[in-house]
């Protein structure tokens, strides 16, 4: 099953640990014996579903640690949630960040951290909050407008 993401290979997960592997842009599922083929899309699904908040649970905090500091900030911890419009939010130095993102390539992870970490700073989106994300990201405005474009196509 094709995985999109960032250019580096994601860590190898053996048998042993989840029946699954990962690698350079696979995931290898090896199916239940006896499961009915109508339920392998469903089967496949959840399982790749179940990685990848496993994988959003480890990751996102040392992901968001740089950012915080470029930003100045602290966050006291990070919460993978299940929402189903958005990609973050953040309140009293909690980021709850939708799991999906990981499905994304690193650079727009990297977007939505700092997006999220500048709350920390200004709560709304007013031209304070643009210019600080600006400055520790340059070039947020294509990432934005590039997770508005793949988004809609990653596992929803």
């Amino acid at each position: 099953m094709p995985r999109s993401g960032s250019a580096a290979c994601p860590a190898s997960t053996t048998a042993r640990e989840s029946r699954s592997t990962a690698g350079c842009g696979w995931l290898e599922l090896p199916l239940p014996r006896g499961l009915a083929p109508d339920h392998h899309g469903a089967y496949a699904r959840a399982a790749l579903m179940d990685w990848d908040k496993r994988h959003a649970t480890e990751r996102l905090p040392a992901w968001a640690e740089p950012w915080a500091q470029k930003l100045g900030v602290s966050f006291r911890r990070i919460l993978v949630t299940d929402q189903e419009k958005r990609w973050g939010s953040c309140s009293r130095g909690v980021l709850r960040l939708n799991w999906r993102i990981v499905q994304a390539p690193r650079a727009l992870v990297d977007y939505v951290l700092a997006h999220e970490l500048t709350h920390l700073i200004h709560d709304r989106h007013g031209r304070e909050f643009w210019a600080t994300l600006g400055r520790v990201m340059p070039d947020y405005e294509a990432r934005r407008a590039r997770l508005g474009e793949i988004g809609p196509a990653l596992l929803w």
